[in-house]
């Protein structure tokens, strides 16, 4: 998120950026990059698509999260302080969240898992399933996706919510 936000400051400093309607979208490693920016920085990002996002890295590949962070066992505390669990009640701005519901990468029990949250403390994502199709959709699902994406920003952005 560093990172993110060191390009947030340069965009500052450009007279044509309307900082009041910054957006930020990704998938998979950049779903849960999307949600963790609009939570931990909710003041900056108004609007953000979530697509297939890992909630909780302890339901991740193994091959993945274990390479980086060892096992949940051996590294509770760092499997904790990355959950996007207990964020959902810093949610302020508007998040759509998508999966695909026989995604067998990032299982639909993430997404899942944050709207409970988000249920439980109080917050409004908007959620979307698109059924029979997995982590990376194609075809006429993607040019929906697409589609959804950008009528979102669309929606949300340009309006003065």
């Amino acid at each position: 998120m560093q990172d993110q936000m060191k390009g947030v400051e340069y965009l500052r400093t450009l007279s044509y950026i309307d900082m009041e309607r910054l957006g930020v979208h990704g998938w998979s490693f950049g779903g849960f990059m999307t949600i963790s920016l609009m939570t931990n920085y909710p003041d900056v990002f108004k609007v953000g698509v979530a697509g297939g996002p890992v909630i909780d890295w302890k339901w991740y590949e193994v091959m993945y999260g274990e390479r980086y962070m060892g096992t949940p066992e051996t590294n509770p505390e760092g499997y904790a302080k990355i959950s996007l669990i207990n964020k959902a009640k810093d949610l302020k701005g508007k998040l759509q969240i998508i999966t695909g519901y026989n995604d067998n990468t990032v299982v639909p029990q993430h997404c899942l898992s944050f709207l409970d949250a988000c249920i439980k403390a109080g917050t409004q994502p908007d959620f979307f399933a698109y059924p029979g199709e997995e982590h990376n959709m194609r075809g006429h699902a993607s040019v929906h996706l697409h589609e959804r994406i950008t009528q979102y920003f669309e929606d949300y952005l340009k309006s003065n919510i």
